[in-house]
Order: structure tokens, then sequence, then C-alpha cells
């Protein structure tokens, strides 16, 4: 590629060193992002007199013509191995057995490059040791009897009574996950920043001839299991699986070349890395956490729940969370308060809580009273900081953390304590 650029979601505008088609095709790819992943807005914003480009509520990143654009979501910006860190977020969040890390070799790769060495490490040792192979029905027109004569084909002995047409079964490399790990080949070397790997790819690709180059579909690929002899492509198989669960699954965006994006809504991505945490703390804190629009408990039909990201449910006890993956601030904590207060009266919650990135903006554990009759008592600001989670030991402390947070919360529930603040929130009398 001869142009990259990394951008900050939600950060200043940075200039686009790239070919001025590569410019024109992220114009016209970013309203059908807009609509692939269900934003309010486009996520590219292009000012074309200054030739600058800034991003809002996507990351990941996005392959043109002659350009990579990689994309820092917001939450991560202070880490400086923010790629893997990502990578962890999705795999958590797809709930993949694949744990990513970091070698010399790939501290400071991109973010296609990462997954892209993954791949090539993986397909190397296919070429020597092999792939999973399946039995395939064929029939071919021999001059000897290959397996079992096709009684359908019979009459062409009348014809041509020197040949014979054979139904038989071939032993090949033809199934799910060859297809799979060369259309990720296939995908990731339209992305690829470095020049070898780039070529790695697209001949790894070209392996196995008798395979297809096209994606399984997504009940074949999620069903597919390793037997113990080719465990070692199971991190390059979960790298293709995270590549298509990406909502554009690698769609080409113009016919004269690769146009390959894959990016995440932000706000999407955190709220369900929530939710998975949650679920592990809220285990550890001797409660159940689950999705919001899983919530039985409602005690209003009429009242609209969809400000409830996640419940968190004890024997007695049932606070309802909203998650928000920008930075805290009054202004913000109030606008979120009032939808949520109102959800988690219909629910029947004792207490409601937002959980946010960390930033020095919030202090942990910060409690707030909530004056309105009837409804929850208490308001918990709550963070998640998933930097450095892409380090040894980085999930564990995140969940470990959470648990602390989660236990804070159940038990100032329980007892109905005055927050730790008197500001009254959301304007609610």
């Amino acid at each position: 590629m001869s142009a990259d650029l990394t951008l900050l979601e939600g950060g200043p505008a940075q200039p686009f060193t790239g070919s001025a088609s590569d410019l024109d095709e992220l114009r016209l790819r970013s309203s059908e992002l807009a609509s692939r992943l269900g934003l309010d807005t486009e996520p590219f914003v292009i000012d074309e007199a200054a030739r600058t480009v800034e991003v809002h509520g996507v990351a990941g990143y996005v392959a043109l013509g002659d350009s990579t654009i990689e994309i820092m979501p917001y939450f991560l910006r202070h880490d400086p191995g923010w790629r893997v860190s990502l990578l962890t977020l999705l795999t958590t969040v797809n709930r993949l057995e694949w744990v990513p890390t970091v070698d010399r070799a790939s501290r400071h790769a991109g973010l296609p490059d990462l997954l892209g060495m993954i791949m090539a490490g993986a397909m190397s040792r296919a070429s020597t040791e092999g792939m999973p192979r399946n039995y395939v029905e064929r029939t071919a027109v021999t001059a000897s009897i290959r397996g079992q004569l096709d009684p359908s084909k019979a009459w062409r002995r009348v014809v041509d009574p020197y040949t014979v047409d054979c139904r038989f079964s071939e032993f090949i490399a033809d199934g799910p996950v060859a297809s799979a790990l060369k259309w990720a080949c296939d995908e990731l070397s339209g992305a690829a920043q470095q020049p070898w790997l780039e070529s790695e790819l697209r001949h790894f690709a070209d392996l196995f001839p008798e395979a297809s180059r096209e994606l399984p579909a997504p009940a074949i690929l999620d069903a597919v299991q390793l037997t113990p002899q080719f465990g070692f492509l199971s991190d390059a198989l979960d790298v293709a699986r995270l590549l298509a669960m990406g909502p554009q699954n690698g769609t080409s965006g113009r016919a004269d070349g690769p146009s390959r994006a894959f990016l995440w809504s932000t706000e999407r991505l955190f709220a369900d890395f929530v939710q998975g945490i949650a679920e592990r703390a809220a285990r550890d804190a001797g409660a159940t956490a689950y999705r919001g629009t899983q919530a039985r408990r409602v005690a209003d039909g009429s009242a609209s729940t969809d400000a409830v990201h996640t419940v968190l449910e004890s024997d007695a006890e049932l606070v309802a969370v909203t998650v928000c993956a920008r930075d805290y601030s009054d202004d913000l904590a109030d606008e979120l308060t009032a939808p949520l207060v109102s959800a988690g009266r219909a629910l029947g919650a004792s207490d409601v809580a937002i959980v946010f990135p960390a930033s020095m903006a919030l202090r942990p554990g910060t409690q707030l009273r909530v004056r309105e009759p009837g409804g929850p008592s208490v308001l918990h600001l709550l963070t998640i900081d998933p930097s450095g989670l892409g380090e040894m030991g980085g999930m564990a402390r995140v969940v470990q953390e959470f648990q602390l947070d989660l236990s804070m919360v159940l038990t100032t529930a329980q007892r109905r304590a005055v927050g730790s603040r008197s500001r009254r929130v959301g304007g609610v009398a």
C-alpha cells in the first residue's frame, strides 16, 4: 500500500495523503457504511478543499485502492497497543477462543497486518502438514470403472462402449476450513500494508486449488470443529470468523480493485464488551447479568426500556444499566439519566447505573441520589478501562475491577444508602 493513515475516532481531521481516486472512493463508501452499520450519520467527514478526513462512530480499518485507513477507537486513545486491545475486544464480544498476543514482529504492525500474520503463519504450516480433508462425491467419464457405475448414464455405453460413467468419492481439501482460510487470505491481502505479507497472503490463497475461495455459510462456519491434528489452524480460523462477522464481509466497493472495510460501531462494540465483562463479573459477585432486551420483570408494558443495555440481578435486587462509549461529563450524564430512570422504574429496578470508559473526569464508584418517588433510588456512575486489554493479564484485571464495582452496586441497592454526592441528577424532582 502506498499510503497509510491512522485516524482517531472523534479526533481532529488529518491530511489525506492517498490518491484522488481513493478519496473519491472513501466518499462513496461512507454513505454505504453508515447504512450497513446502522449509523445515524456518515462515519467519514471529508474536506475536499483541505484534503482532510475525520471519522466518527466507527473503529477498525478500510482498505481503498492504494491506501489503508486504520481507525483507533476513542476509548483506547491512551493505549500504545490499541490494535491488540481492539482485537481482544472483538474476540470477547464474539465469544471466540483466540486470544491475541504481541511479539517483536507484530508490536508495531497495523491492524490488517496483525491478522494477516496469524493467517500467513497458519497457512505456511498447512502447506507442509496439510489441510482438513473431506470426502466429496464426484462424477466422471473414465476408461475403467472407478467407484460405482452411474446408472442414470448407462445409455452412453451404446454411444461410446470404450468409456464408462462413474460415481466415486474423493478425499480432498474441499471443505469449510480451507474455504474460510482462503477467503480470509484474499480479504487480508487487499488491506495488508507490508508488501511481503500481501504477496504471501495472495500465494496462500492459491493453495489447495480443489478448495473453493468462497466464504462458507455462517451456520457451517460456526459448526466447524478442528481435530487435534489441525489445532494449529485454530487461531487462523477464528480470524476468518472474526472478519466474516464484520457487517461488510469485505464487500468490494468498485469493480477495478479491492475495497475492504472491516469497521465496527464503537457505541455497539463498547456496549457489547461491557455486557460480556458484566456477565463474568456478576457471576463472581454472586449475581447474574443479562441484556436489557431479555428483561422479564417489566412493571409497565407500555414503558420503553430501550435505554437499558444490561440488567444486573441478584436474589433481591435489580439494577438497570446503560452504557456510553463517550467520555463522562455532567451534561452527558444528565442527558442519559432521565430515560434510564424511566426505564428502570418500568423494570422495577431498585437502582440504575451508567458505565463510561475510564477518564480523569470521573471518579470510579461515584453515586448520585435520584429524587423520584416510586423509582430507582441511586444512580451509580461506573467505569471500565479497556486500555492494556491486550497485555498479559489485561482481561483478568478488567473483570476483577468491574466485579468490585458490581459488588458495591449490589450492596448499595440492598441498603438504599444515600449517594456520596448531593448534586440532583437529570433535573429529576
